[in-house]
C-alpha cells in the first residue's frame, strides 16, 4: 500500500517538479569513500556482513548521489579489458537510487557522471544491461542517448537468465563522441 502511494506521489507533477529543483541545487555526485561504501552495502545487504573498506579496483569507479547530506543513489563504471569477452569496454553497471529520490533526476546525474567519465577516458561506447520490464530504467537510458543493442556472444547467458515470470536482461549501447 505505502509502495503504490509513493508510485502515485512520484508521478505527479509537483513532485517531480519541486524535487528536481531540490535535487539539481544539492545533489552532488562523487567517487564513493569508504563510508559511502558501508551505507550502499547496508542498502543491497541490509542483515548480512559487510567490509569496512572499499576495495580499490583499478577497473571500477564507484559513484554515489548525496542530496541534503543523504545518500540517494549509487553507480559504477566498470572497464572490462578485452580477455573479460563477452563483457568488453565500459559498462554502467549497478545503478540503484532511493525509492524517495526516483523520478528525480538522481539517476540522470548518475548515469551523466559515467557516461562524462568514459567519454574523457576516450572510450567509443558505453554499454549496459537492464531487465527488459523495467520502463522507467530504459526510459531514462533513451532519454540519454542508449539505444538497444545485441551482443551475440552474451545472448546465451542472458537467455539462460531469463526467470519464470518472462524477465530478462537485455543490452543498451550509448556511442561516445568527443565533445569539444
Amino acid at each position: 500500500m505505502a509502495g503504490a502511494g509513493l508510485d502515485l506521489m512520484q508521478g505527479s507533477a509537483l513532485y517531480r517538479h519541486t524535487g528536481w529543483r531540490l535535487v539539481t541545487r544539492g545533489v552532488t555526485i562523487r567517487e564513493a569513500t569508504n563510508a559511502d561504501w558501508l551505507e550502499v552495502q547496508r542498502w543491497f545487504n541490509p542483515n548480512g556482513a559487510r567490509s569496512h573498506a572499499l576495495h580499490r579496483d583499478p577497473h571500477v569507479t564507484n559513484l554515489v548521489a548525496r542530496c541534503l547530506g543523504q545518500l540517494a543513489g549509487f553507480v559504477q563504471l566498470v572497464r572490462h579489458p578485452p580477455e573479460h569477452s563477452p563483457y568488453v569496454g565500459h559498462w554502467l553497471f549497478s545503478l540503484y537510487v532511493r525509492p524517495l529520490c526516483k523520478r528525480l533526476g538522481v539517476g540522470q546525474a548518475l548515469s551523466q557522471a559515467v557516461i562524462e567519465t568514459a567519454r574523457a577516458e576516450g572510450a567509443q561506447t558505453l554499454d549496459l544491461l537492464v531487465f527488459n520490464d523495467n520502463s522507467p530504467a530504459i526510459q531514462l537510458y533513451r532519454k540519454l542517448g542508449f539505444e538497444m543493442h545485441i551482443i551475440a556472444e552474451l545472448e546465451p547467458q542472458l537467455a539462460s537468465e531469463c526467470t519464470p515470470s518472462g524477465r530478462r536482461r537485455v543490452g543498451m549501447r550509448k556511442r561516445l563522441e568527443k565533445q569539444g
